[in-house]
């Protein structure tokens, strides 16, 4: 069997104040002939589907034409799960028709399940397990005990879990923040949003799974022996201009057992953040992403406005060097007359020294205010 991991789409999310829905819908053509080309057999998404829990027309509109495409035109198994960013309820909505055609979706504590596959000759068991909270589980069982991750994480597997890790090869998708037992570190990003404080569930718990398919880190990595992170096949936040986005494909076959690829996604327009002097960085244009890292020492009329024209998407700028030396401290500067002020203001930017007329306008200018 051949399955396709990934996560943390955030339909319908912005970076910035640019519209990304552009760049996910070409994310999800290439997903769509990934799946075609590598004959999948089964797609897994990780949580974090949309980027709200109230998805505006247009994303719903997106996701729905893709899941149509790949359950009724690729018939490949469809199997999602809800992230910290998803609404149950939404998200869930018809999921009891949609089993028919093979698309299980699982939101919240009452739809954990496992979805049994027999090949020919192995057992495959995929468990989906949503992103809860102590507080989720507490509502729902009324367990006084539950007070922390640890605890909750414990509860949920002895009871949707355990028992169903009975299969010859045992996957497990999850959404949420988990701790490998190694101790290597995780890799997180200025775009991930944390819900509740600190959530954390510790993978020891799961060491009977052949795969663990993880979503809401947005740097794809290995977590542990057998667990990743596909990450977010988007760039969300500047902290990711040096990621490399994608997938993993995971083989499963009784001989030679589980093997992991990760297929790389080249985007739209990419996320780079561009260093070195205005003028320079002036001469090149892009539709890129940009965060632009100024060195120059000296002050840049209307930088960002310049620079967009180049640069539509332009994110930030930021200068690295910039020296503004001023000769009186600020009490000195409150005793300068805001026209002598405004030369010297004039002196500096334009690198000359202003003409008798425009002292002369200059002074009419104050007149008018002061009056």
């Amino acid at each position: 069997m051949r399955i396709l991991h990934t996560s943390d789409w955030h339909i319908g999310r912005f970076l910035n104040n640019y519209s990304l829905l552009q760049d996910q819908k070409y994310f999800l053509d290439w997903l769509f002939f990934v799946l075609k080309e590598q004959k999948v057999d089964l797609l897994i998404v990780a949580g974090d589907i949309y980027n709200t829990a109230s998805p505006s027309s247009l994303a719903v509109s997106l996701l729905d034409e893709f899941f149509s495409r790949v359950v009724l035109d690729l018939k490949i198994k469809l199997l999602i799960i809800a992230g910290n960013h998803d609404s149950p309820e939404k998200l869930g909505f018809s999921s009891k028709i949609l089993q028919r055609s093979g698309f299980y979706i699982a939101t919240d504590l009452k739809n954990i399940k496992t979805i049994p596959f027999e090949e020919k000759n192995f057992s495959i068991g995929v468990t989906l397990f949503p992103y809860i909270t102590p507080a989720m589980v507490k509502e729902e069982f009324k367990e006084e005990k539950i007070s922390n991750f640890d605890e909750t994480i414990n509860f949920v597997y002895e009871r949707y879990i355990k028992e169903n890790v009975k299969y010859d090869f045992n996957i497990l998708c999850a959404h949420g923040l988990f701790l490998p037992s190694s101790g290597e570190d995780l890799k997180f990003c200025d775009s991930e949003v944390e819900v509740g404080g600190i959530e954390a569930f510790n993978l020891n718990l799961f060491s009977e799974f052949s795969y663990i398919a993880l979503g809401h880190l947005h740097k794809s990595q290995k977590v542990g022996k057998n667990a990743r992170y596909s990450g977010s096949p988007i760039k969300y936040s500047v902290s990711e201009a040096n990621d490399i986005k994608g997938v993993f494909l995971v083989d499963i076959s009784k001989e030679k057992g589980v093997s992991i690829e990760k297929v790389n996604f080249k985007p739209l327009r990419d996320l780079r953040v561009i260093t070195g002097n205005f003028r320079e960085i002036l001469k090149e244009k892009s539709s890129d992403y940009v965060a632009v890292k100024l060195t120059d020492e000296d002050f840049i009329i209307d930088p960002y406005n310049r620079l967009k024209e180049n640069y539509p998407n332009l994110l930030e700028i930021e200068f690295l060097n910039l020296k503004l030396e001023f000769k009186q401290n600020f009490k000195g500067l409150k005793e300068i007359e805001p026209n002598k002020l405004f030369e010297e203001f004039y002196s500096y930017v334009v690198e000359r020294k202003m003409k008798e007329e425009e002292i002369k306008f200059l002074d009419d200018i104050i007149k008018n205010i002061e009056i």
